[in-house]
């Protein structure tokens, strides 16, 4: 038996090359995912390798039993641990191959030989190959765009897609399906909801909300893009300490680019019965703190920003620093598409302290912020879900992140 080793890019590259050099009879003993290159294990470039072999003289063998290599049921899948940086990763080695997901294929023909007697290393050579090739379009699905995943997940996957939830958040939450439910209960839809609810909950498990000052006032400053709500929420954020809690509540904005929003903020003001100071240049921001030096809260609303705009970021920073805010709180909405919000996230993150998510109710696409959540350690405050003030406001917990990220918002706990 003649054996070699293949790399490629691609699982269908190098099979490609295994197929032109070896023939479609090979038999492939191993493949495993490894990166190549890079500094001290990072930036490596993937790459697949695979291990064939072909038997060059035909061996002739009596009839005997050919071991099936399809599995009792069609769904099974091997469970796999979550792998650490750089290490090397065995997708199907043979010594599993029982257990990989595979379609049912015809059964091989069989060639007879002159003396009657049946070629059967030619039987096991087809539907080995067939294996494979089922093998490959599996792993092709997983680690690509198109999603394959067992009949009774796929609804799920459309779902989780459908959500925003990108590919890679997708394969680790219906893993943890495969992981922790039965395949006989893969059919019912109660069971599969609640793992995959209990796996989006760990990833939002990082809330916090704000807490008022005790002995001198806790500044809390909004920051974000134009257009994301920062203006009623920290009105519906006020209003709540003030009318709800009984705080010592002042409001301070340094947004004088749109006059629209001081105005909103002096309404909001003086409906609820809270000091509302406008403010121009960042010592004027300072100033305006101390005069406040008797209250529990200062909520500061900053002009929006955009993220591509390095002036505006510099002239928040200014700000900021003159502030010095005990929180700085990114609001975002959740109807903005993935690629912005992470870039947003990206201008952002070294101002922020904490995260709240606007127009909860005005997307359908809500698990475009589990996408965020999943790379990021700042906490969750506050999510909003309506222009009511103060009413359409909640603090965030794991749970209600959970509701409104698979679009069960309209539920209560």
């Amino acid at each position: 038996m003649r054996v070699k080793r293949f790399v490629g890019d691609t699982v269908a590259e190098t099979m490609g090359k295994v197929k032109k050099e070896l023939g479609a009879d090979a038999v492939i003993l191993q493949t495993r995912q490894f990166k190549e290159g890079g500094l001290l294990g990072l930036f490596g470039k993937p790459k697949v390798e695979v291990m064939a072999a072909i038997e060059e003289e035909p061996v002739n063998k009596k009839q005997v039993p050919v071991k099936s290599l399809y599995p009792s049921n069609p769904y099974t899948v091997r469970k796999e641990a979550p792998l650490a940086h750089n290490e090397e990763k065995e997708i199907y080695p043979h010594r599993f191959v029982e257990s990989i997901p595979t379609e049912r294929t015809p059964r091989a023909e069989v060639s007879t030989l002159k003396n009657g007697e049946v070629n059967t290393l030619e039987v096991e050579l087809q539907s080995m190959r067939k294996l494979l090739e089922s093998m490959n379009r599996q792993i092709e699905g997983l680690d690509g765009e198109q999603g394959v995943w067992p009949v009774p997940l796929q609804k799920w996957a459309d779902m989780l897609k459908e959500r925003g939830i990108n590919p890679k958040l997708i394969k680790r939450l219906l893993r943890s399906v495969q992981q922790n439910v039965r395949e006989e209960d893969w059919v019912e839809d109660h069971r599969v909801r609640s793992c995959i609810k209990e796996a989006v909950r760990q990833i939002c498990g990082n809330t916090a909300a704000i807490q008022p000052g005790v002995r001198k006032p806790r500044i809390v400053a909004l920051v974000g893009p134009t257009g994301v709500g920062k203006t009623t929420t920290i009105g519906k954020l006020a209003a709540g300490f003030s009318i709800v809690d009984k705080r010592r509540v002042a409001l301070i904005t340094a947004d004088t680019y749109r006059v629209a929003a001081v105005e909103q903020l002096k309404t909001f003001g003086e409906i609820i019965g809270v000091p509302v100071e406008v403010v121009m240049t960042p010592s004027g921001l300072r100033e305006a703190i101390q005069r406040h030096e008797d209250k529990e809260l200062i909520f500061i609303d900053t002009a929006g920003r955009s993220p591509h705009h390095d002036l505006h970021m510099s002239e928040l920073k200014a700000f900021l620093e003159k502030a010095q805010p005990e929180l700085t709180m990114l609001v975002m909405s959740a109807a903005t598409q993935a690629p912005d919000l992470a870039k947003i996230y990206e201008r952002f993150e070294a101002l922020t302290t904490h995260l709240i998510f606007t127009k909860m109710d005005e997307t359908i696409s809500g698990g475009t912020i589990l996408n965020l959540l999943e790379r990021t350690d700042l906490p969750v405050a506050y999510i909003t879900n309506g222009q009511n003030v103060p009413d359409d406001i909640e603090v965030a917990t794991p749970e209600r992140l959970t509701r409104y990220i698979l679009g069960e918002g309209d539920r209560r706990e």
